[in-house]
C-alpha cells in the first residue's frame, strides 16, 4: 500500500515534469542557437564572396573578422 501512496505522491509532484521541461527548454535553446549561427555564418559568407568579386580589400578583412567572431563565440 505504501508504494502505491509513493506513486500516487510522485505523479502529483512537479519536479519530474519540471526537470522534463528544463530539459527541453535546454534542447530547444540550442536548436535556435544552432540555426541562427548558421544564417549569420551564411549571410556573411555571401557578403564575403561579393566583396571578394568587386576585390574591396577593406570590407573583405572586416567581414572576414566578423566571421571569426561569430565561430569564437558560438564555440565558446
Amino acid at each position: 500500500m505504501e508504494n502505491n501512496n509513493y506513486f500516487t505522491e510522485m505523479m502529483r509532484s512537479p519536479m519530474p515534469r519540471e526537470k522534463e521541461r528544463n530539459a527541453t527548454d535546454v534542447y530547444i535553446d540550442k536548436l535556435l542557437n544552432d540555426i541562427l549561427f548558421k544564417q549569420e555564418k551564411q549571410r556573411i559568407m555571401v557578403a564575403i564572396d561579393q566583396t571578394l568579386d568587386k576585390g574591396d580589400r577593406e570590407a573583405f578583412m572586416k567581414l572576414s573578422h566578423k566571421l571569426n567572431e561569430l565561430e569564437r563565440n558560438f564555440n565558446s
